[in-house]
């Protein structure tokens, strides 16, 4: 799924528009955001990959910040 067909179904429902894990994965990997997400912590690729499609959310997710 290209950048702007992620953005969209990820903003299509509360819960991501049922966009998996594995579906991240996959999607860091096809836009050369890393080459081997599987072994990366699953959090920061999908704070990537959110960044990305540039969703309307994404600093929601920021595994960098610390929520105090």
């Amino acid at each position: 799924m290209n950048k702007q067909e992620f953005k969209e179904k990820w903003e299509s429902s509360a819960n991501g528009g049922g966009i998996t894990f594995d579906d991240i994965a996959e999607c860091a990997k096809s836009w050369g955001i890393a080459s081997t997400p599987r072994v990366m912590k699953i959090y920061h690729v999908r704070y990537m990959v959110l960044k990305a499609a540039g969703t309307n959310d994404c600093e929601e997710f920021n595994p960098e910040v610390d929520d105090e």
